[in-house]
């Protein structure tokens, strides 16, 4: 069989040590999987006395993943990156006995013990890669729901601020980083896909690209051009064919801009030079100075985890609303900010080591995985720096695979694979992947540039 791609993907011997399923483990990998799903709709359901159906599920997939453990009978050991993670949530637990506003604080460790969890079933019931890829791809197709929903309420004429549009009861600014984030997960996937998925995944980033227009959001349209990077990046891999294929998903991206986005949602993305030289940035500059302002008076140890809020609220004179009708007090809007402020020079710098030890891990992964997670972390950086998202879903869902994708190339890889090979060079492993024809549709395939193919593994040509 002829590979359609000449792709350097993920090492053997992640495959090659795959272990044997029981029912039990499926059913909790398939709950996590669904966690994936609904991340980017999270706020779309909500059950009384529960909450959102995402914390549903999240509790049902704890469930089923501790009985999987144990029945395994062991834990992997941790990755270093989980050993920051740790450390940055026991500083802001600590930051109780300080906090200008304890409660929250208490709140925000709860939430962030939770988000913790969820990285270790990550670690735990992904360990090889077609199971990661499957969580990728959940995340993908879930946001396909988020962007129908916005499409739906363009036509329906129902705006979450003035001619700005999101579904799933989204946040505009939260959801266009939600799909800034998708756009290099599809075309990853796009590049390994074959038959009808290859569409689905076309869709998507068409879907994507739109419904960060109808956001109108300045922050996700900067994200979204930085995920487009990913392109270029990866052009020396691609076909003949599959550039065609790129332009034509472009040129369906353009053709569906001009269809659906209203002239406002340009007007207002067209007003970024000028608010990044002179304007507020919608009263965000105001937050800024407010937030340095407090930081100064508590460099060291910070006002305490998920404080800012109440406390710039006594600092400014007029309480901005922004994009929050629940509360007059408004977020740091900026998750590097929120950070320092909240948790002091000591939290930050957990967190910013927390960032490099991401950073440092990508070396282990061979050269597209690693490009596409670069372009990752760019579009999350860019995306937070006008949001604050230190507690949110998304991010520690990216942070946990990244290292779960890490942690299965970290290994020594089999002397008779090459780790950075050059696809004319070598011929083709192509590897079946598990989930394939359960959620990536029959023609998904995953190709492995090899100089000779490890024992065990099945070569066809």
């Amino acid at each position: 069989m002829t590979p359609s791609t000449n792709l350097p993907f993920l090492p053997a011997h992640t495959y090659a040590r795959a272990h044997e399923w029981t029912g039990l483990s499926k059913l909790a990998f398939a709950s996590l999987w669904l966690l994936a799903f609904a991340i980017p709709w999270e706020d779309a359901v909500t059950i009384s006395g529960i909450g959102t159906s995402v914390r549903l599920i999240g509790v049902l997939a704890l469930g089923l993943g501790l009985f999987a453990i144990i029945e395994k009978g062991s834990v992997r050991r941790p990755a270093p990156g989980h050993y920051m993670m740790i450390l940055f949530v026991m500083s802001a637990a600590v930051s109780y006995m300080w906090s200008l506003y304890p409660e929250g604080t208490w709140n925000q460790t709860l939430t962030y013990l939770q988000l913790l969890i969820m990285v270790w079933l990550i670690w735990e019931l992904c360990p090889e890669t077609q199971q990661q890829l499957s969580l990728m791809q959940a995340y993908v197709l879930g946001t396909n729901i988020s962007a129908i929903d916005t499409i739906y309420e363009f036509i329906s004429h129902v705006q979450v601020d003035y001619q700005r549009y999101a579904g799933a009861r989204l946040n505009a600014n939260d959801l266009g980083l939600m799909m800034a984030l998708s756009i290099p997960f599809a075309y990853y996937l796009l590049m390994q896909s074959k038959g009808s998925m290859v569409w689905v995944y076309r869709l998507q980033l068409v879907l994507a690209g739109t419904t960060v227009l109808l956001t109108a959001s300045r922050g996700a349209t900067l994200a979204s051009l930085a995920a487009l990077a990913i392109v270029p990046l990866t052009r020396s891999w691609l076909t003949v064919r599959q550039k065609v294929a790129v332009l034509l998903t472009v040129s369906l991206l353009v053709v569906a801009a001009l269809a659906f986005v209203p002239s406002t949602s340009w007007e207002r993305l067209s007003t970024m030079p000028e608010a990044l030289d002179h304007g507020t940035m919608s009263g965000r500059t105001v937050i800024w100075g407010a937030g340095w302002d407090i930081f100064r008076e508590h460099p060291f140890l910070g006002i305490g985890s998920n404080a800012f809020r109440v406390v710039v609220s006594r600092v400014l004179e007029e309480p901005i609303r922004l994009d929050d009708v629940d509360s007059p007090a408004p977020p740091a809007h900026n998750t590097f900010l929120s950070v320092l402020v909240e948790q002091g020079i000591l939290g930050f710098a957990i967190f910013c080591a927390m960032l490099g030890v991401l950073v440092n891990s990508l070396r282990a992964l061979p050269p597209i995985p690693r490009k596409v997670w670069i372009v990752c972390l760019i579009v999350w950086a860019i995306g937070v720096s006008s949001l604050t998202w230190e507690m949110r879903k998304p991010t520690w869902f990216f942070f946990g695979l990244l290292i779960a994708q890490c942690g299965g190339a970290v290994q020594k890889w089999p002397s008779r694979v090459d780790a950075s090979p050059q696809p004319p060079k070598h011929r083709a492993a192509v590897l079946d992947l598990p989930w394939s024809s359960e959620t990536a549709g029959s023609g998904s395939r995953a190709f492995l540039w090899m100089k000779d193919s490890p024992a065990g593994l099945r070569t066809k040509s």
